[in-house]
């Protein structure tokens, strides 16, 4: 029997080879996406991880309030848990830290800093870096407060703590300038160098706050001073990292904050440890569940395709071998016998087929932009393809009776409408698991729509075979007429083959479009910079400068909505940006974002005063009565982006003198267009008695403007300032108000000039979620708490999501308006995040900038499309398309080649009647293009309809929730038609070549042999 085998295959090889072929090609699909899910998974999984930010990765251990005996061992100890959670990576160390408060002259506190790598994080503006325990630099606006030059010194008295350390004198060696990005943001200040309502943590009354005196990092460590704030930052090494070790950091770094905790215990007052790394790594994981998810699910569907390939190939494997069989049978050959030999000949198939597709799969591993690999998983996964694929072939062997008539294509269509009602049915919250019904649905609607399809080709042929006696010669009657009569055994490979072909390509033009509007809306505009510290006067210009484009600051932060923190640790977001803008800076949404500014734009810009570059500012006030009277000028200054930012000077007493207010007008195009007077003394309070009319009077040379300005007073108890009044005249503000002495001493006693009305309720856009979660309509008033002022606001309409907060329960305002309302409740402050920038003419220069964390949608876009946690997706569905083409096409050729063969002795009969070969082959090549052309066209056309109904369903976000925007179908015409083209003419160049061949080989030999 073994001998048997041997020869049948040297005579049968064509068909052997093409089975063969079939195997192969769907084990290898199989090995692929094996390692796909795998490999490059962990692969993908790695690259995210490695290019992370530094920011992203770093871990910073906190510690706060640490007595000066305690603080090397809190110190090494910090570091050592550190680097602990981060092994077996290497790390670099750097800190800082603040002491305690010390005292100044005349009331004023103090404190110095340590920072590691000074010169990294500030610029010299004067003087050298500290080289020693006694030397100190000086922030710029520290030293112009309290006028100091490089060889002042500084006294600063002992420690505000339990155990203090005693005074120390400080000689300033530098005055330096803070760098954008650097962390300052950490410092006790913020690193504006003052405050001068600085109220810490044990403090009963506001005090002028001055520092950070930077003095050497090592010896403020060793143990002379207390500590305030503590914090040590790691940064571990993920150049190379292993999606194992990346397990174990993620493990340690959650667990480090327990751990810090145990080992500092009573030694500080409060520790923990904070980094985005965990966070990074299980995003990363559930990106790659997501893409894990589709990957299988257009792996089941080249699995499905292959297997019917298989099935055809078995179906035609038994019809060639059916006499041949029967011969055996009756030469005495049993069943076992003949079970041995296909047994025999299955499994050398199964192992060529396996041999071959491992490498196949590796190499094509390698071309879709993988490592070269040979995996258990892979090996396993092509194994069970292949031997799946035998048990396929066998069974279309029996001859099944079509789906059309055993009813099985009603089955399927039922599995199939079941799964997309299960599609339909899933949340929109994110989904990372993988699920079946996500895996499933498509190949079960691409296979039920085929089947069906298959129900209306016969009636079709019919038809069409009801006109050939009104036609002319005999090929073409003789084509629709064997095309009606004759069953097509490929029927439901060519269908399914172009239906997957078609939906492949229409898939990934759909995908890359939904990665595509994410980005957009994700972003939200063209390029977002995301500042790191508070924004500058004339940092705009200088970002203009840099990347081109319009650049205007935007808001984009958690904020309160009533009482209502929102849910699932996920704040309400309020966007904020200039709304005469709207359409030029806005992206994402497919909303008409100029129409939805123009209903939250004010009437008329804030004219304001003009403010010369370099005027000396100078404020001059007189207070009656015997008290002693106090105020500390804010001046609100805007720059020509729209920026408004805050210059405050330290107490200035109502002494009837001119005091200057330096450092105000070093920008160009300053506007004044607000200036807030809070009045302070020691006398205020509730023993105190009478009242005081205060008379303030703010000069700006060369100044200009003639808008009419209003005043009045801020809360909380605006009625301990009474009859607030502004005049505006040239060059001068003139501020008059009652001030009550007596009464609570929080009361703000501050008076509030700007050069705009009260804008009143602020009208916002909110997005459907935030509608429906708060069950609000346009019209509905509501009240957002910005940093810790309470706005009210008018829905004015509503939008599906808010750009820069996608899926989020969000909001959206005009920064103007939501700037004035601010400011008339006295908070000083412009809630500005970031710059926002449309049409960049270099946008790549923002990192060049140092201000923050830089996004572009063209960068959001790539990350989504090609980035290493996505990349599986798309790669598989460029695999699936020329596979499906393959598989096609090579079911067709085999199918035309039996057909042909098992019809030889009808060519033969042909061409005994007369027919020339000609004729014979253009009846044969007819025949099979009336029958392809039908079924590819109802492929294709099955493809739309799966790519309208499925696709969107199939497709989520990064994270696994519904994408935001939603999904919009998209198909590619000339993209499709070149697919169809290459079918069809695929097709006919197989069917016209075996034709040709076969043709040639039916002659009257095949009577002889017959009769």
């Amino acid at each position: 029997m073994l001998g048997l085998v041997g020869r049948r295959a040297r005579a049968q090889w064509p068909l052997l080879a093409a089975l063969l072929a079939v195997v192969t090609a769907g084990a290898a699909l199989l090995g692929v996406c094996a390692l796909l899910v795998t490999v490059s998974a962990d692969r993908a999984r790695e690259k995210a991880a490695a290019a992370a930010t530094p920011a992203r990765t770093e871990v910073t251990g906190y510690a706060v309030t640490v007595a000066r005996a305690d603080v090397p061992s809190v110190v090494a100890d910090t570091g050592r848990v550190l680097a602990e959670a981060l092994a077996p990576f290497p790390v670099a160390m750097s800190g800082r830290a603040s002491s305690v408060m010390r005292p100044l002259s005349d009331g004023r506190i103090g404190y110095l800093s340590g920072v590691e790598d000074l010169p990294e994080r500030a610029s010299l503006v004067s003087g050298r870096w500290p080289g020693s325990a006694d030397e100190a630099a000086v922030l710029e606006p520290t030293a112009r407060l309290l006028d100091l030059t490089v060889g002042d010194r500084v006294a600063l008295g002992a420690e505000q703590a339990r155990d203090p350390a005693p005074p120390v004198t400080i000689k300033i060696t530098a005055i330096v300038r803070t760098k954008p990005g650097a962390g300052w943001d950490r410092d006790p200040l913020g690193g504006t160098g003052f405050d001068l309502a600085y109220r810490g943590a044990s403090a009963l009354q506001p005090a002028e706050a001055y520092g950070p005196f930077l003095v050497d990092y090592p010896g403020l460590l060793s143990g002379t001073s207390a500590l305030s704030r503590l914090e040590i930052t790691a940064r571990p090494d993920l150049s190379d990292p292993d999606h194992r070790a990346l397990a174990r950091i993620e493990a340690g770094t959650l667990a480090a904050d327990r751990r810090l905790s145990a080992v500092l215990g009573e030694r500080v007052q409060i520790e923990r440890v904070g980094s985005a790394l965990p966070g990074v790594l299980a995003e990363a994981r559930r990106q790659q569940q997501v893409t894990t998810a589709a990957v299988l699910a257009v792996g089941v569907l080249a699995v499905a395709l292959t297997a019917a390939a298989l099935a055809l190939a078995g179906r035609l494997t038994a019809d060639v071998r059916g006499e041949e069989t029967a011969l055996l049978s009756a030469m005495g050959a049993s069943r076992w016998q003949l079970g041995g030999v296909a047994a025999a000949e299955a499994g050398l198939l199964a192992l060529v087929a396996t041999v071959l597709a491992v490498p196949l799969s590796s190499a094509a591993h390698v071309w879709l932009g993988g490592d070269l690999a040979v995996t258990g998983v892979q090996v396993g996964a092509v194994a069970a393809g292949t031997l799946l694929a035998i048990l396929v072939t066998a069974g279309g062997r029996q001859r099944p009776a079509p789906l059309a008539r055993s009813g099985a294509d009603l089955l399927l269509v039922a599995l199939a409408a079941a799964g997309w009602w299960q599609l339909t049915s899933q949340p929109d919250t994110a989904q990372t698991r993988v699920d079946a019904v996500r895996i499933l649905s498509p190949a079960l609607l691409l296979a039920a729509g085929c089947v069906l399809a298959l129900r209306l080709v016969p009636p079709a042929l019919t038809m069409a075979d009801r006109l050939v006696p009104r036609t002319r010669g005999l090929p073409v009657p003789l084509a629709v007429v064997q095309a009606a009569r004759r069953p097509t055994a490929a029927a439901l490979l060519i269908a399914l083959g172009c239906a997957a072909a078609t939906f492949g390509v229409a898939f990934d033009a759909t995908w890359h479009r939904s990665q595509h509007d994410q980005a957009d809306l994700s972003v939200g505009t063209d390029l977002a910079i995301t500042l790191g510290g508070a924004p500058s006067a004339g940092q705009g210009a200088v970002v203009a400068a840099a990347v081109g484009g319009t650049v205007a600051p935007a808001t984009n932060r958690g904020v309160a909505v009533g009482q209502w923190l929102g849910g699932n640790s996920e704040p309400p977001r309020l966007v904020a940006v200039d709304a005469h803008r709207a359409g030029t800076l806005l992206r994402g949404g497919g909303e008409d974002w100029a129409a939805v500014g123009a209903g939250l734009a004010p009437v008329a810009a804030a004219e304001g005063i003009t403010v010369p570059s370099g005027s000396r500012i100078t404020v001059t006030g007189r207070a009656t009565g015997a008290v002693q009277l106090a105020t500390t000028p804010r001046l609100i200054l805007q720059d020509p982006t729209g920026l408004r930012t805050v210059c405050s000077a330290a107490a200035t007493p109502l002494d009837g003198r001119p005091h200057e207010l330096p450092g105000c007008a070093d920008g160009d195009g300053l506007r004044l267009v607000a200036v807030l007077l809070p009045v302070t003394s020691d006398a205020l309070g509730w023993d105190a008695t009478g009242d005081s009319r205060i008379d303030v009077t703010v000069t700006i040379p060369g100044a200009s403007g003639g808008a009419p300005w209003t005043a009045a007073s801020s809360q909380p108890y605006p009625e301990q300032l009474r009859e607030p009044a502004i005049t505006v005249s040239g060059a001068t503000l003139r501020m008059t108000a009652t001030v009550e002495l007596g009464g609570p001493t929080e009361a703000a006693r501050q008076v509030v000039a700007t050069s705009f009305p009260d804008p009143g309720v602020v009208p916002v856009a909110v997005s459907r979620r935030l509608a429906e979660q708060l069950s609000v309509s346009p019209g509905s008033e509501l009240q957002v708490t910005v940093g810790n002022t309470p706005v009210p606001v008018k829905v004015a309409s509503i939008v599906p999501g808010v750009p820069s907060a996608p899926g989020s329960v969000a909001l959206l305002a005009d920064l103007d308006t939501l700037s004035r309302a601010l400011l008339v409740r006295g908070d000083p402050q412009m809630p500005v995040d970031a710059w926002w920038v449309a049409h960049p003419s270099n946008a790549t220069a923002s990192a060049g900038l140092h201000l923050g964390e830089v996004h572009t949608r063209t960068g959001e876009a790539m990350r989504l499309t090609t980035g290493p946690v996505p990349a599986g997706l798309p790669a598989v569905l460029r695999l699936l398309v020329p596979a499906a083409v393959l598989l096609l096409l090579a079911g067709v050729t085999l199918h035309v080649t039996c057909d042909l063969h098992a019809r030889a002795v009808e060519v033969a009969r042909l061409r005994g009647l007369g027919m020339r070969r000609r004729e014979i082959r253009t009846a044969l090549l007819g025949q099979h293009t009336i029958v392809m052309v039908p079924l590819l066209a109802a492929g294709a056309a099955v493809g739309a309809l799966a790519t309208w109904v499925v696709a969107p369903l199939m497709i989520r976000s990064e994270l696994g929730a519904a994408p935001v925007p939603g999904v919009a179908p998209v198909w590619p015409w000339p993209a499709e038609l070149a697919v169809l083209g290459a079918l069809t003419a695929g097709c006919l160049i197989a069917v016209a070549g075996v034709v040709i061949v076969q043709s040639r080989r039916a002659d009257a030999a095949h009577l002889r042999v017959t009769s």
